[in-house]
C-alpha cells in the first residue's frame, strides 16, 4: 500500500514558507537565526546546490513583509522566532529577486536584456502590493531593472516609507553558468567596468547607505561573482565560515533523527529507526563545513528519501538520490578539463579518501582566477558541495552520494 500525494506531509521540492505552514508540512525550524542575520546589513550565505537556500530566503520574505502582519501567529506560531519575535518583524516593504531564472545569452546585451525581462517583476509587485503607501505612483523607467530599484528608493525617500528588505536568491546562479560554458570573457563583461549587473549592486549599496534599503540578503553557490563584484559592492558580509551560522542551512544529527522519527511514526511504525538511521549516515551524512564542525545533511536529498519512504508506508526506496539532485558535475567537468593535474586529484580524493587543503585559501578572497588555479582546487570542490573537511588540514568526500559522482567523471 503507498499513500497519496495529498496524504504526505513530508515536504519535498516545496521552497515556499507559507504553503508548508498552511497545509501542515513537517518544518525544521530554522528562525532562531533571525536575529543574528539582524546585526548585518548586505549578508551573503553560501551552500552547495539543494540545501534549502530558497526556503530560507521564502520564510525570511514572510518575517519581514509589513504584508503579512496579520499572518504572524499562524505563520510562526510554534516556532522559534514566534515566541522570541524581534522589533522588525512585519517592517518592511519585501522585494525577492531570483536570479536562477536570468537565462544567459552569447551577448551581454542579450543578457541584460533576460535580466531586467525577470527582475522588473519583483518591483511592479511590491507597489502593487503597496497601493497604500504607494499612490498612485508609476515608474518612469519601467524595463530597467536598476533604474525601477531607484525609483523606487527615490519615492522612500521622499515619502518618509519603510525601508526595503531585498532578498536575492542564487545570486551567483546565471553568472555561474557562463564560467560552466566556457563564456569568461563574457563572465568578465559582467562583473567589471560599468555593466548592468555591477550597476544593479551598486545601487543597492547607494540604498543600504542611505537607509532606504534595511537589508540585501543573498543566497548563492560560490564566492566568486560576488569578489568579482567587490569595488561595486564591497559592503558585502560573508556569512558562510562564520561560526554562528554553520547549521543555519542542512540538517544536524538531532534535526534528522526527530524529522526520521515523525515519519516512522506516521507512515512505517514497523520499521527499524536503527537500521533506517544507518542507511541515512551512509548516503547522505557527511558535511563539515568548518573543521570540527558538527556533520550536516543535505536538506532536500534527506527530505527526498523521506518522502519515498512515506509513500511507500515505510518501504525502502529503490532510488537513494533522485538524479536530479545529484551535484552538478558540468563544475567539476570543467574543473578536470582546465587543469592539468585534477584528475589525479579526483583519482587521490577516491582511492586515498582525503585530498589536502589551506585554511588560508579556504578564508581567502577567492575570484574566478583563484578558482581555476591549481592550488585552489580542494576549496572549489569544497564551495561546490563535492567534498567536506575532515580536519584542519583533509578534506574528504561527504558520503556514497558523492562518491557515486565522482566515479563517474572518471
Amino acid at each position: 500500500m503507498t499513500y497519496s500525494q495529498a496524504d504526505i506531509t513530508v515536504p519535498y521540492a516545496v521552497a515556499n514558507f507559507a504553503e508548508i505552514r498552511h497545509k501542515g508540512y513537517y518544518y525544521v525550524d530554522k528562525t532562531n537565526y533571525i536575529p543574528l542575520l539582524e546585526r548585518y546589513k548586505a549578508p551573503v550565505f553560501l551552500r552547495p546546490r539543494r540545501f534549502g537556500k530558497s526556503l530560507l530566503v521564502s520564510m525570511l520574505a514572510h518575517y519581514y513583509d509589513r504584508n503579512m502582519a496579520t499572518q504572524f501567529k499562524e505563520l510562526f506560531g510554534g516556532t522559534w522566532i514566534g515566541e522570541h519575535p524581534t522589533n522588525e518583524h512585519n517592517q518592511y516593504l519585501v522585494v525577492r529577486y531570483d536570479f536562477s531564472t536570468t537565462s544567459v545569452a552569447s551577448k551581454k546585451e542579450d543578457i541584460e536584456k533576460n535580466f531586467n525581462a525577470v527582475n522588473c517583476s519583483p518591483l511592479r509587485t511590491l507597489v502593487e502590493r503597496n497601493r497604500d503607501l504607494f499612490g498612485d505612483f508609476r515608474f518612469r523607467e519601467d524595463g530597467n531593472a536598476s533604474n525601477m530599484l531607484v525609483e523606487v528608493c527615490e519615492f522612500i525617500s521622499s515619502h518618509n516609507l519603510p525601508p526595503l528588505y531585498i532578498l536575492i536568491d542564487e545570486y551567483d546562479n546565471f553568472t555561474n553558468q557562463l564560467l560552466v560554458v566556457y563564456k569568461d570573457s563574457l563572465y568578465q563583461d559582467l562583473t567589471t567596468g560599468e555593466s548592468f549587473l555591477r550597476t544593479f549592486f551598486k545601487v543597492i549599496k547607494a540604498g543600504i547607505g542611505e537607509g532606504t534599503i534595511r537589508t540585501c540578503f543573498c543566497t548563492g553557490v560560490l564566492p566568486v561573482t560576488m569578489d568579482d563584484l567587490t569595488s561595486g559592492y564591497n559592503i558585502a558580509e560573508m556569512l558562510t565560515l562564520k561560526p554562528e551560522f554553520t547549521n543555519l542551512l542542512g540538517f544536524t544529527h538531532e534535526e534528522a533523527a526527530q524529522y526520521l522519527k515523525y515519519v516512522i511514526n506516521k507512515y512505517g511504525p514497523q520499521a527499524s529507526f536503527e537500521e533506517l538511521w544507518t542507511l541515512i549516515l551512509n548516503n547522505y551524512d557527511g558535511y563539515h563545513f568548518l573543521p570540527n564542525a558538527e556533520p550536516l545533511f543535505n536538506s532536500t536529498i534527506l527530505t527526498y528519501f523521506l518522502k519515498n519512504f512515506a509513500e511507500l508506508k515505510g518501504g525502502i526506496p529503490t532510488e537513494m538520490v533522485d538524479e536530479n539532485l545529484r551535484t552538478d558535475t558540468s563544475w567539476i567537468r570543467r574543473l578536470t578539463i582546465t587543469l592539468d593535474n585534477a584528475k589525479e586529484m579526483l583519482d587521490s580524493l577516491l582511492m586515498d579518501g582525503e585530498l589536502y587543503y589551506s585554511q588560508a585559501d579556504l578564508r581567502s578572497k577567492f575570484n574566478k582566477q583563484k578558482f581555476f588555479s591549481p592550488e585552489f582546487y580542494p576549496i572549489s570542490l569544497y564551495y561546490l558541495g563535492m567534498t567536506t573537511l575532515k580536519d584542519n588540514y583533509k578534506m574528504a568526500l561527504p558520503n556514497l552520494t558523492t562518491k557515486s559522482v565522482c566515479k563517474s567523471i572518471r
